[in-house]
């Protein structure tokens, strides 16, 4: 069977025939300050890398025949109905690369070179963007509400290669390589309950927010705020004022920067370019609709997320791949948050599964209220946990005292799934 061709819009003028490479390096983040110390080699092709998720060949990423079938993939096979599109692109492509703006700089050397290496590795490129599949179109939507250039939806194939589950060697985390500190000044939820940063739509709303903050810092300048993503905006503060030009006229390209970020930036516009046609090849990418893959359901607090998918017809590991914030299998008694993710086609299953039971997904997670006498080790043996399980669920370390009085929680294992997580 022949790859499909996208044909994003015949009608653009000097528009060709294109499929965007979408195979990227992990090569940058948002520290606190922002920076990641993983080096970059431009004269290597960009590999596919990112971390697996926990479960080792549960990864989406595994090779078709070596593990379980790409989970993502299977989000198309599952889906009970295809609404018509409604949208007036071709495809989100074609979305996208009328939202470019940078053109500008796609003829530099610099991007140039990053261009051809994207360009020799083709196999990898459909395998990730079958990972963005479910989340592009929310992106893509983010980004244009903001009136923000459409480069920005590329970000996150450089940053990670669209792994929400990629985590740098100095621990950022996520599809946007947050570190802790950055993602919790920037709204999101970074706990044992819920890693906002894995979240590829909540992290989306922080990513922009945070490059609002740069591009006016930097008046206006989007190449130095993605810059500043990666690399800290200290860091390219420090390179503008070492630079004996007018700040308001200092580019990118003239500033002395890390040789990680003299990367990292080039490989986004990279990837603009091939989107607009300027490539040598063409290279294959999934056909991915103008629509939305995805819709919210709301389950409540303490929801056992392995019966949600259950009602909603789908494999628990699909469902747990289209919301990699959990870190466990129910979602924060707390509720925040206290909804899903589904395929449009199955949200209305488990929507009127709900309606007819509220506690259908009722994941009877226990709440105990400490005693005098009592101890951690005397709890977990009680209800039958591992101590290092019954440590972690409530963020404990284990030379911690507890006092009487304190409420922890406790999932027995007769109701946990047998599914693998974290």
């Amino acid at each position: 069977m022949e790859r499909p061709v996208l044909n994003l819009c015949s009608g653009f003028p000097g528009f060709v025939r294109l499929l965007l490479p979408l195979a990227v390096v992990l090569s940058g983040c948002v520290a606190a300050p922002p920076g990641q110390d993983a080096a970059s080699d431009s004269s290597e092709p960009p590999p596919l890398t990112g971390a697996a998720p926990p479960g080792g060949e549960g990864s989406v990423f595994t090779p078709r025949g070596e593990g379980r079938e790409d989970s993502l993939a299977g989000l198309r096979r599952q889906r009970v109905t295809v609404p018509e599109p409604t949208s007036r692109y071709e495809n989100l492509w074609g979305r996208i690369y009328l939202g470019l703006r940078l053109q500008q700089h796609y003829e530099r050397p610099e991007v140039r070179e990053q261009m051809r290496l994207f360009e020799r590795r083709p196999d990898y490129f459909e395998q990730v963007g079958e990972r963005a599949r479910p989340f592009l179109h929310n992106i893509v939507e983010q980004i244009e509400q903001r009136g923000m250039p459409m480069e920005i939806a590329l970000m996150p194939f450089v940053e990670s290669s669209f792994n929400p589950y990629a985590r740098s060697p100095r621990a950022a985390a996520g599809p946007w390589q947050f570190m802790a500190k950055t993602g919790r000044s920037l709204g999101l939820r970074v706990d044992e309950w819920f890693d906002g940063r894995r979240d590829p739509i909540q992290a989306t709303t922080a990513a922009l927010d945070y490059l609002e903050i740069q591009q006016q810092r930097f008046e206006g300048n989007w190449l130095l705020a993605f810059a500043a993503f990666n690399s800290g905006p200290a860091t390219v503060s420090r390179a503008v004022r070492m630079n004996p030009a007018d700040p308001a006229s200092i580019e990118f390209w003239d500033l002395p920067l890390p040789d990680e970020t003299q990367v990292h930036v080039p490989r986004i516009l990279a990837l603009a370019a091939l989107l607009s046609g300027r490539g040598e090849t063409e290279l294959p990418v999934p056909d991915i609709a103008d629509e939305q893959a995805l819709e919210r359901v709301k389950v409540g607090s303490g929801a056992n997320l392995a019966l949600a998918a259950e009602l909603a017809g789908l494999e628990p590991q699909l469902l747990r791949d289209l919301n990699p914030g959990f870190r466990h299998w129910w979602t924060p008694p707390d509720g925040d948050p206290d909804f899903v993710n589904l395929p449009s086609g199955n949200a209305g299953a488990l929507r009127l599964a709900l309606l007819q039971n509220p506690a259908s997904v009722e994941a009877d997670l226990i709440r105990y209220l400490v005693q005098p006498g009592d101890s951690m080790w005397a709890i977990a043996r009680r209800y039958g946990v591992r101590l290092e399980d019954l440590l972690r669920w409530n963020s404990l370390e284990a030379d911690q005292l507890i006092f009487p009085g304190q409420m922890l929680n406790v999932a027995p294992p007769s109701y946990q799934p047998s599914y693998p997580l974290n």
